[in-house]
């Protein structure tokens, strides 16, 4: 049975958090970011991954690698992407992963519907067109950013898919992704002389908010994803959860920050129809 309820809760929460994470970007270096992202998040999970959990064994390298290439260098290239041309270019274009896994599911052995095909592209469309529903217009140097980012979650999105058929439950999995991410980041903050460059001067208010968005977004954000992965694959899961740029610019309409053009409009009706066709079809 197709139920899209814990990829939508996953795209809602990853509606918001590129937003917030552009404002972090000014206060902190990009790898001590990410590490922050990935170790609190891997901190969190690792009680329950360990009283929950069946094991470390089954799926735990595919785990691992989605960690590395997903989290680790996936989540890197976006980040650089939302700081140099905003969360509302940055998303859309990394976006493109969508039409990505449909292929490489295929090549994978599953079987995409031609329905899946098409509406993975009209996905892709509509997010574009929101993106370019302003006046501004993407850079070269932050699209090129997104599309690395967009090749590297191709990749690792799929060994999530892997890691779960092989055994792995939804909170090891997790766990192993965000705790080998944030080992390598930590190498590469060691090696880069970063380790030491912090923010000073955050108040406690601050420190809880940005808390409270990165677990949301690695840690119930992530668990939210491998679970639906796990039940309806990686095909489904990324066509709803590519929703979160529309969200993104329908809450900043209700917030009264953005006012949506046609293209805006237009946009949003093709990921409507694109999830029609993908649950219809």
């Amino acid at each position: 049975m197709f139920n899209p309820l814990p990829a939508l809760g996953a795209a809602i929460i990853w509606a918001f958090s590129p937003i917030y994470y552009r404002g972090f970007l000014g206060r902190f270096q990009l790898l001590n970011l990410n590490f922050l992202r990935t170790s609190l998040s891997a901190a969190v999970l690792f009680v329950p991954a360990i009283l929950l959990g069946s094991g470390f064994g089954a799926g735990l390298g595919y785990a691992v690698l989605s960690g590395l290439v997903t989290l680790g260098m996936g989540d890197t290239m976006f980040l650089l992407s939302i700081r140099e041309t905003g969360a509302s270019i940055a998303a859309p274009v990394v976006y493109t992963y969508v039409l990505l896994v449909q292929f490489v599911g295929v090549a994978l052995g599953q079987v995409i519907p031609y329905a899946n095909i098409l509406a993975a592209v009209m996905v892709v469309s509509g997010v574009f067109l929101l993106s370019r529903g302003g006046e501004g217009k993407p850079r070269a140097k932050g699209v090129a950013f997104a599309l690395a980012g967009a090749l590297l979650w191709t990749v690792g999105q799929e060994m999530i898919q892997l890691a779960t058929n092989a055994g792995g439950d939804v909170l090891t999995v997790t766990f192993v992704r965000n705790a080998s991410a944030a080992f390598a980041l930590g190498i590469a903050l060691l090696v880069t002389g970063k380790a030491r460059k912090w923010p000073q001067g955050l108040a406690a208010r601050d420190k809880g908010f940005i808390a409270i968005i990165i677990v949301s977004d690695l840690a119930l954000g992530s668990l939210l994803f491998v679970y639906s992965i796990s039940t309806i694959g990686v095909a489904l899961t990324v066509i709803v959860t590519s929703l979160s740029p529309f969200i993104t610019q329908v809450s900043s309409r209700a917030l009264g920050k953005e006012s949506p053009s046609a293209k805006d409009f237009a946009g949003g009706a093709l990921i409507v129809a694109a999830l029609i066709i993908a649950v219809a079809l």
